[in-house]
C-alpha cells in the first residue's frame, strides 16, 4: 500500500497501520497499537455499544478522520446492532487523505465547500473536507445534535486551534445532555478548557506509555478529585486568545 502525498506509511505494534503526517510531524495514531488505542480512546471512551443499543439514530462526530480507522472500527460495531442506524461525521483537512482511504466515496461540492459520502443499508459517513473551525458551522444546520464526540486532532502543541475553550464550547453547543467527548489527551490545559466550556472532566483509560486520557460529558460535574487537581495547578486552560 502506498502512502498518500505528506505521509509516510506504519505498522504499529498490533499489526494496525497509521501515517505520520510530514505537515504536523505527528503520528495521526499511537505507534503501540492504532486499532487498539481507536478501541480503548474512542469506541470504548465514548461508550459506542451502549449508545447502539439504547437508541435507534446514533449520531458521531470525529475530529480527524486521519486514515479512517476511527469510522472503520465505528462501522464494524455498528454491524452487530443492526436496528440501530449511525450517522458519523468526520472533519479532516487533508482532502488528499480523505481520497485515499476512501477511493470508493462520493465527493459533493456546495461552493467552495467539500464532503465526501458513503452510505450503507444502516450506516451512513459523511467526511468534511477543510478547516474544521469554518467548515463545521458552515454544515452545522444540516447536522443532527451529537451523542459522541471522538476528539483526534493532532496534539494541542501542533494543532492548538481544535484544542481550546472556545471550540470546546461551540463542540458542546451540537451536542446532546450527556454527551461523551472522548480524548488521548490528558493536558492539564485540554483538561481545564474542556471544564471551562462546560463539559464534565473525568480521567480516562491509560493506553502503552500514556499513563491517563480524557474523558468528558456534555452539561455534567467534572469528577471532584480531578477537579480539585486542576485547580492546584497554575497552567491557564487552552485559549483562542494564544493560538497563532
Amino acid at each position: 500500500m502506498q502512502a498518500p502525498p505528506g505521509h509516510t506509511l506504519i505498522t504499529t505494534e498490533d499489526g494496525s497501520t497509521t501515517l505520520h503526517s510530514q505537515r504536523f510531524d505527528e503520528t495521526c495514531h499511537s505507534t503501540s497499537g492504532a486499532r487498539e488505542e481507536t478501541r480503548i480512546h474512542y469506541l470504548e471512551g465514548c461508550r459506542v455499544h451502549e449508545l447502539l443499543t439504547k437508541h435507534s439514530h446514533v449520531h458521531l462526530l470525529e475530529v480527524g478522520f486521519g486514515t479512517g480507522l476511527g469510522w472503520q472500527e465505528t462501522l464494524a460495531l455498528s454491524q452487530q446492532v443492526p436496528t440501530t442506524f449511525l450517522t458519523f461525521v468526520s472533519l479532516e483537512l487533508d482532502e488528499e487523505l480523505v481520497t485515499w482511504a476512501l477511493p470508493q466515496a462520493t465527493r459533493y461540492q456546495a461552493g467552495e465547500r467539500v464532503w465526501y459520502q458513503q452510505d450503507f443499508p444502516t450506516a451512513q459517513l459523511k467526511v468534511i473536507v477543510g478547516d474544521a473551525r469554518t467548515t463545521l458551522p458552515f454544515w452545522e444546520g444540516h447536522l443532527e445534535k451529537f451523542h459522541g464526540i471522538y476528539q483526534d486532532a493532532f496534539s494541542p502543541r501542533k494543532n492548538p486551534t481544535l484544542w481550546t475553550t472556545q471550540w470546546f464550547a461551540y463542540l458542546g453547543s451540537l451536542s446532546l445532555p450527556g454527551a461523551r467527548l472522548s480524548t488521548y489527551s490528558a493536558s492539564i490545559s485540554i483538561r481545564k478548557a474542556l471544564h471551562a466550556a462546560g463539559w464534565g472532566v473525568f480521567p480516562g483509560a491509560a493506553f502503552a506509555r500514556k499513563k491517563s486520557s480524557t474523558r468528558a460529558c456534555w452539561n455534567e460535574s467534572s469528577d471532584a478529585g480531578l477537579l480539585a487537581e486542576l485547580e492546584k495547578h497554575p497552567t491557564p486552560p487552552l485559549s483562542d486568545t494564544e493560538t497563532p
